[in-house]
């Protein structure tokens, strides 16, 4: 009886240690997926600027994937833009990613965020890590 108490003492102990390792690498693998939709809205929207001498609203790249969706806004007669990526409900992720003309980077926390997860104020970058960093 003490072996078999022993054992599942043991399952709880590695169990505690590697659900949230497993939640942190799929945190990780989602906000990778919406910094490359963001990318790509950025590399589109310098595309068209280069073509047109302006940017544009009405932009085709892929503007939905499995847990974000991504919009581009332009300002200022079309000679700037900000580009956003949101989590759908699904994701889990709780961050707002943002990128305008100038290259400028943002994160922002959204309820709910992940689960001891930290964005430092201001997050002039894409957090892509537990602790915060970039």
């Amino acid at each position: 009886m003490i072996e078999i108490l022993v054992v599942v003492l043991i399952i709880g102990a590695l169990a505690a240690i590697a659900i949230p390792q497993y939640d942190s690498y799929i945190a990780r693998g989602r906000i990778a997926e919406g910094i490359s939709m963001l990318s790509e809205l950025q590399l589109r929207q310098e595309q068209v600027y280069q073509d047109n001498r302006a940017y544009s609203n009405g932009m085709t790249p892929r503007t939905t994937g499995e847990y974000w969706t991504g919009t581009c806004v332009t300002a200022n007669t079309n000679q700037t833009f900000t580009c956003t990526v949101t989590p759908t409900t699904s994701s889990g992720i709780g961050y707002v990613f943002t990128v305008d003309q100038a290259g400028t980077k943002a994160t922002t926390a959204t309820a709910p965020a992940i689960a001891g997860w930290t964005v430092p104020s201001p997050a002039a970058c894409w957090v892509r890590t537990k602790a915060g960093t970039c």
